[in-house]
């Protein structure tokens, strides 16, 4: 038995798009996803929120029906600017039978990469509804 570990980063603010989204407005568009999570990523049909820590602003975590855990994460870039930011969405997955490994390694990373495009434009979308201020 294994264990994987696998992120895909994205910058939430690539150069050109509109608008700019800020770490308060991501943070905000976590707290909803956690809440329906469908809204952000198709694949996660529902969550239900087991805990809820106050002080903390960067990090939304997931449990999913399989054990795996999954981790959203807001990072400042380079610049350390308000609007430099990234998002990182981390799987971790415990006891899995060698024999499947890779291929889950494979899925994923893909899911990864799929789940945060989307968060990202859902909330990006959400701000410019006005449903996130």
């Amino acid at each position: 038995m294994v264990n994987i570990h696998v992120a895909y980063t994205q910058p939430i603010n690539p150069a050109g798009v509109e608008p700019v989204l800020t770490v308060e407005q991501v943070w905000t568009g976590l707290q909803g996803k956690v809440r329906t999570p469908h809204e952000f990523v198709e694949a996660i049909a529902g969550a239900d929120v087991l805990e809820e820590r106050d002080g903390g602003r960067e990090v939304v975590d997931f449990i999913r029906d399989n054990g795996a855990v999954i981790t959203n994460t807001i990072s400042y870039g380079e610049s350390l600017g308000d609007t430099d930011l990234n998002m990182t969405y981390t799987f971790e997955h415990r006891d899995i039978d060698d024999a499947k490994a890779h291929e889950m390694r494979k899925k994923y990373r893909e899911g990864a990469r799929t789940a945060v495009d989307s968060s990202i434009k859902a909330i990006r979308e959400k701000v410019k509804e006005g449903k996130i201020k």
